[in-house]
């Protein structure tokens, strides 16, 4: 997964990511999952909470900020919402 925070005014382009994402990183290392945030949350020492993001995990029923799927089949991130996730966790689509 990864977390993103967009520039005030921009909306998530998903075909237009895929295409980005696809020219720059290797298949293993695409994410699966994206988080839109306002902000990133960040410790003290300035490091951002990964660690509170992985605990979070990427339900739609649980984590109330935006979430896209890395979708193969259409070569776009698109919004993970409750019957998407449905069909990811019975394995009629496949990550």
């Amino acid at each position: 997964m990864a977390a993103l925070v967009l520039r005030p005014g921009c909306r998530l382009d998903g075909p237009e990511l895929y295409r980005h994402v696809e020219q720059l990183l290797p298949p293993y290392a695409r994410p699966r999952f994206l988080r839109l945030q306002e902000r990133l949350a960040m410790t003290e020492t300035f490091k951002q909470q990964k660690v509170r993001l992985a605990q979070e995990g990427f339900d739609p029923a649980r984590v109330s900020d935006p979430l896209f799927l890395l979708d193969e089949t259409t070569k776009a991130y698109v919004p993970l919402g409750p019957a998407l996730w449905a069909r990811v966790l019975d394995g009629r689509f496949r990550i």
